[in-house]
């Protein structure tokens, strides 16, 4: 663990911070991101968020290039919100042709299959988005 009771500045504890998790990451095999480092920074050294991924990034760029600016899991998780969104919308408009078509009389069962379908993949997306987010909350 790094000692940041010297009298350094912030810089300077920030420097030691990203290299001590980016040293842990590695022995312990766990990806890291610059996003991920970025916000370790600001939130244990109260270092402003664009300074501190500002830091990040020079170190980064400087003595780990390998280290990527997102992982995966960081970027897909707006994209399942979205999804899981658009999803509910389609699910709530099919549902309306379902009771659309039983007031004119015609069959409705494939509307609700269909309604099903879009509300079930909109649970599912909900449930993948809380499930990574849970999981990243516990890292």
């Amino acid at each position: 663990m790094p000692n940041f009771d010297d009298g350094s500045t912030p810089r300077d504890k920030a420097v030691e911070l990203i290299a001590t998790e980016i040293a842990k990451a590695d022995f312990d095999r766990i990806p890291t991101s610059r996003q991920k480092l970025g916000q370790l920074v600001s939130s244990k050294l109260t270092i402003p968020p664009a300074e501190a991924y500002k830091i990040v990034d020079e170190y980064c760029d400087d003595k780990a290039p390998g280290v990527p600016h997102y992982l995966q899991d960081e970027f897909n998780t707006p994209w399942l919100k979205i999804l899981a969104v658009f999803n509910s919308i389609a699910g709530i408009g099919f549902l309306y042709w379902a009771a659309h078509s039983i007031k004119i009389g015609k069959p409705s069962w494939p509307y609700f299959l269909v309604a099903a379908a879009f509300v079930g993949l909109a649970g599912y997306s909900f449930f993948k988005v809380v499930q990574k987010e849970t999981a990243a909350s516990q890292t």
